[in-house]
This record gives structure tokens, C-alpha cells and sequence, in this order.
């Protein structure tokens, strides 16, 4: 036999293996492919021909839990969360995005814990679906990294740009925030604010507070005014700064992402004194300006010495009387604005505004109070902003509207937040 009949043989032995493991690999690829198929089938099986009924007989109890359950299905939001947590090689025996769906739903009716979550739902849903195991959860919530966690954002992203076409197709129209008579059409507003996570076990991340007292975490949370829904949460060590540049960009990164692209032109970012940084402010007008969006903000200010000598040189008929939110006048709060009094240092926005408001003074603030201030018998206040307009009283009780995230924060806590499972950073970040 010649050389070249023996290459030749090796190089057609060659070829043929690789045919065959192309083959292979082809077969196994329309092998999973109809087993995702057969599952996500499985998945949705529960759903297909439920009816509610009005009747006495036949009913199921915490009727919640299946209207939620299906409200994730019928809306695209489960299977989208499915695609995102899909893995090349590994079908498993319940679908991931399933249970997600299913931990978020059961921790809306109280659940306090992984287990808990699995309990709720095997009491809820045992006519109706195969609910995985508490194990088979908590290994679910293992599983998800940082790229899951970036794919779950995206298909949170599409599901919301679904639903406020919805809210925007409804006889009202989409919900944009009114405020002491006024009605910010067309704007989206983003509240961004930092809690503090108390834990009683020595979680990854956790350490003292900036409140002595309390041992915990310190993540920044971001929510929409104009809908109540939570955009974004980092998970953030309980020795982080309140006023992190960093930290805030990230977050608030994360949270514009979660807006349809039609809605993220008009942004009014809101935040309490930790978001009057230099550096933050510069990233939002720097940001909308590279996109060509029109970005504003409103942010508490630090009253500081040379804030306070001018708050008392404003003559007395400058101020004004100040509203409510529900645009009645706040009996005994004024406000105005000081900018051309104060000497702003290098790096704040040239067209930055700084409003003033005096209060009463309360009793619960006096300790904290300046001499000014106990002078005078009244609290001060500043505002940043470079939002336009001269009702000062419309953009003071505007401002203070940011009080609403507190109440969204709470409802965080309530869902979850609160009852961090692990002790693993990665998994409270994912649950």
C-alpha cells in the first residue's frame, strides 16, 4: 500500500468522524429541543381551561395565588423568565422560570422563606399544578449568576414594555404623576432611595450601619412614581455609603434599562440629600445628553452654613406660602429660591436651582437644630433642581412627593427584602 492511498484513507476517516460527531451534536441539540418543547407544554398544561366561578361549591382557597400564577402565564412573563434561565445540555424536570414566578407569588401571600414559599403553593395549587419542591427551589435560586441575573432583567424589561402599552391603550391613558394641581404629562418619574436591611444572622455582606444600632445590609432601591413598581434593587454591604456615586449609577443604570425605549426621553430623577452629589448630577445630564434624551433631577441639598445665612437674608414678602400634594396651602411652610444668594463651589450644573422652605420647627428636630433655627423657631430646608418653571411651591411639593418611595420600600420589605434566605451575597441578591 502507497504513502498516498494511506493518507488518503486517514484523511476520509477524518472526514467521516467528523461527520459523525456533527450528527451527534444534532441529535442531541433536536433531542433537548423537544424536551424544552414537552416541558414548557407541561408548564402551561395547569393553565388551559381555568374559569372562576361565582358559586359555592367546587372554589379555591387564596384565589390570588392561581390569578397571579396566570397572570404570569397569559402575559408572557413566566416564559420569557424560562428562555432567560434556559442552559445548553440541561433540560430540567421544572421549568426555572416557573419557579420564580412561583417564589414571587407565594412571597405576595406572606411566605417568610424558601420552604415557606413551597408551602403556600402546595396549599394553593394542589388541584390545580405540580409545584416544585423546597429543594428543588432553593437550587433554582443557586443556580442564578450574574448573567442570569442580566437575562432575567432583559425579559423583565420586554414583559414591562408589554404591560405599559396596556396602560397607555386604557380610556385614561398611562398614569403620569399629578401633584399639588399639576400634572407632569409626558414625564417619567424615578424615586431612588437607600434602606437599611436588618439581619440577626451573619449573612455575607452584613456589618454595622451607619445607624449604630443595626447590623445589617444597606442596598439602594429604585422605583416609578407614575406606576408604584420596583425597577431595581442592588444588594449592597451593610458598611456601604449612602451617597456611593458608584453604587447610585448602577442602580439607576439598571433601573432606566427596565423602561420601554419610548419612555426613557423624559426622566425626572428624584432623591433624597444622598443624591445631591456632584458626580451623580453630572452623570444624568452627561447621560441624557449623549442619547439625546431631556433628563432632570430633584435632590435634597445640604443646608450649610452659607445656605443658612441666606435662607434668613431672604427678605420677608419673597417667600411663599407652600402647598400640599393635594394642592392645598401648608399653614405655617414657606418657600423660594436662593441661588442668586450662595456662591456655589466648582462642579455643581451651571443651571442647577437651589429652593429653600422653612417649616415650624418640631420638637423631634430641635436637637438637631442650628442656632439660626432655634432662633427663628423654624426648620430649613433645600432643594436642588434644574427642573424649569417659577412655582415654587408646585416644584417644593414636588420634590417632597419622593416621600411616596417610602412606602414602596416598605411594600419591598414586606415581599421579601426583609427575610434575605442565605447566607450566600449572590442568592439574596437573586431572591
Amino acid at each position: 500500500m502507497t504513502r498516498s492511498s494511506i493518507s488518503q484513507r486517514d484523511g476520509t476517516s477524518k472526514v467521516k468522524h467528523r461527520r459523525s460527531v456533527k450528527l451527534r451534536r444534532k441529535i442531541k441539540r433536536a433531542t433537548e429541543r423537544k424536551r424544552r418543547r414537552r416541558l414548557a407544554k407541561r408548564t402551561a398544561r395547569w393553565a388551559h381551561g381555568l374559569e372562576m366561578s361565582g358559586g359555592a361549591r367546587g372554589l379555591i382557597g387564596a384565589v390570588g395565588v392561581p390569578l397571579l400564577r396566570l397572570l404570569a402565564e397569559q402575559s408572557g412573563l413566566r416564559a420569557g423568565l424560562s428562555a432567560a434561565l434556559a442552559r445548553s445540555g440541561f433540560v430540567p424536570g421544572h421549568d426555572r422560570g416557573q419557579i420564580l414566578v412561583d417564589v414571587a407569588v407565594a412571597l405576595g401571600l406572606g411566605a417568610a422563606s424558601v420552604a415557606g414559599a413551597i408551602d403556600v403553593l402546595h396549599a394553593s395549587l394542589a388541584m390545580l399544578a405540580t409545584v416544585a419542591s423546597a429543594p428543588t427551589a432553593w437550587r433554582a435560586l443557586e443556580e442564578v449568576d450574574e448573567a442570569s441575573l442580566a437575562r432575567i432583567a432583559t425579559a423583565r424589561a420586554t414583559h414591562r414594555r408589554t404591560v405599559w402599552a396596556r396602560l397607555a391603550d386604557r380610556p385614561g391613558g398611562f398614569p403620569w404623576v399629578q401633584v399639588a394641581g399639576q400634572v407632569w404629562h409626558g414625564w417619567i418619574v424615578i424615586d431612588v432611595d437607600a434602606s437599611l436591611v436588618e439581619s440577626h444572622s451573619d449573612k455575607e455582606g452584613a456589618a454595622p450601619t451607619y445607624k449604630k444600632h443595626i447590623f445589617g445590609l444597606h442596598p439602594i432601591l429604585v422605583s416609578c412614581a407614575n406606576t408604584g413598581e420596583m425597577l431595581a434593587v442592588l444588594l449592597r454591604n451593610g458598611n456601604a455609603g449612602s451617597n456611593t456615586v458608584a453604587d447610585h449609577i448602577t442602580v439607576l443604570r439598571q433601573a432606566v434599562a427596565q423602561l420601554p425605549p419610548r419612555y426613557r426621553r423624559r426622566i425626572i430623577f428624584r432623591a433624597d440629600g444622598a443624591g445631591a452629589t456632584k458626580d451623580l448630577l453630572a452623570w444624568i445630564k452627561t447621560e441624557a445628553t449623549q442619547h439625546g434624551y431631556t433628563w432632570h433631577y430633584s435632590v435634597g441639598f445640604d443646608v450649610t452654613e452659607p445656605v443658612r445665612q441666606a435662607i434668613t437674608d431672604v427678605p420677608a414678602d419673597v417667600w411663599a406660602a407652600a402647598l400640599t400634594p393635594e394642592d392645598k396651602v401648608r399653614r405655617g411652610a414657606h418657600v423660594t429660591e436662593i441661588t442668586g444668594l450662595l456662591t456655589l463651589p466648582d462642579g455643581w450644573q451651571p443651571d442647577m436651582r437651589i429652593l429653600a422652605r422653612t417649616e415650624p420647627l418640631h420638637p423631634r428636630h430641635r436637637k438637631q437644630a442650628s442656632p439660626a433655627e432655634k432662633q427663628r423657631g423654624q426648620r430649613f430646608q433645600a432643594t436642588a433642581t434644574d427642573l424649569p418653571g417659577h412655582h415654587y411651591p408646585r416644584l417644593d411639593a414636588f420634590h417632597r412627593n419622593h416621600a411616596g418611595v417610602e412606602a414602596v420600600i416598605k411594600d419591598g420589605k414586606d415581599l421579601g427584602l426583609r427575610r434575605l434566605p442565605s447566607h450566600s451575597f449572590a442568592f439574596n441578591q437573586a431572591w
